[in-house]
């Protein structure tokens, strides 16, 4: 019964190190990401600079690489 319970405690540990090394914003206790109205428009940041860009924007702002 040990040994199982042991094979148990392990395969969930196991698991759970490699599901946070998947989604690494979950490795950080109390880490929380929070969206606000400012948000609204926003969109992901420039792969090239990291610049804040818009929905509709064709190229970045800061750096002028072209998305699409």
């Amino acid at each position: 019964m040990e040994i199982a319970l042991t094979t148990l405690f392990v395969t969930v540990a196991v698991v759970a190190v490699g599901h946070r090394r998947e989604h690494p914003a979950l490795s950080v206790p109390g880490e929380v990401l929070r969206f606000t109205d400012d948000d609204a428009g926003s969109d992901l940041p420039c792969p090239w600079c990291r610049a804040q860009t818009r929905e509709d924007d064709r190229h970045c702002p800061d750096c002028g690489q072209p998305f699409g």
